[in-house]
């Protein structure tokens, strides 16, 4: 049995190991000063860096748009005054742009050592919609700022939708939006636009489609649209041969009937002066 007992080392043998433990140790120590040295070098170094003169931002590249013009732009993302190029935040400046209504799509790139390059897209104005102010809407149907007379004007309308609903079902609220603007376009490029100016779409209960020609509401309803169009033209050409107008056409979703309310004409008054 005392031949399975640990043996302890020799006494030279056990210096030895005590001796390579301590210059282990010591290296060690040293190993960490020097790491720790160069760490607070280079922490010194990356401060001055931050600090120093030669790396503000001199160049900012960047295209204006229709609404944000170069001075607008800086202040955005805040570089109205001397910025390091190492502390200017790109991202932040994204998501500064980004919240800007006009904008769609912005990236911020930084260009060593002096530049800041700024690319923008702008929304695409499609249509206005009444929502108790009148709002712009993209292409998507997405309110995005409130609309100027001026920014109005030459921008086909929507009307019947409401606020509550583009905030309580913003998806939906959309697509009715889009689906008036397809009706809207499909008019616009038929023969009866020209004697018979649309003034808007509305969207009826249930997402019916109306157009408001003049004095004459058109309820178009859904589906086959352009089938719809070309039976209103029919109608308007029976209307013009009559001598006679109408208030109210009701096209029904079969295409087997439509109601006219008829009214008269309205004719120019001839004088003289």
């Amino acid at each position: 049995m005392s031949r399975n007992r640990l043996r302890r080392p020799s006494g030279r043998f056990g210096a030895i190991v005590v001796s390579r433990a301590g210059d282990w140790l010591r290296h060690s120590v040293v190993g960490l000063g020097v790491l720790g040295a160069l760490s607070l070098v280079a922490f010194g170094g990356w401060s001055m860096v931050q600090r120093s003169s030669y790396f503000n931002i001199r160049t900012i590249e960047v295209g204006e748009t229709p609404h944000l013009d170069r001075a607008r732009i800086a202040a955005l993302v805040g570089l109205e005054g001397p910025v390091n190029l190492f502390r200017f935040d790109a991202r932040g400046a994204e998501e500064a742009l980004a919240a800007h209504p006009w904008v769609a799509t912005a990236r911020v790139e930084k260009r060593m050592p002096d530049r800041v390059e700024i690319h923008l897209s702008e929304r695409v104005p499609a249509a206005v919609v009444a929502i108790g102010a009148l709002y712009i809407v993209d292409a998507d149907g997405q309110p995005f700022i409130r609309a100027t007379p001026a920014e109005a004007a030459g921008l086909p309308l929507v009307t019947g939708l409401s606020r509550e609903g583009f905030e309580g079902q913003p998806a939906e609220a959309r697509a009715r939006v889009r689906e008036a603007l397809a009706l809207g376009r499909q008019y616009e490029r038929s023969p009866m636009a020209a004697a018979r100016p649309l003034s808007n779409v509305h969207v009826g209960d249930g997402g019916r489609l109306e157009l408001m020609l003049g004095r004459t509401r058109v309820v178009v309803g859904q589906g086959d649209l352009r089938g719809k169009l070309e039976r209103l033209e029919r109608i308007y050409e029976t209307l013009t041969q009559r001598g006679v107008d109408a208030t109210y056409i009701l096209l029904d979703d079969k295409g087997q009937r439509s109601i006219v309310k008829e009214v008269a004409a309205v004719r120019p008054v001839m004088g003289s002066l």
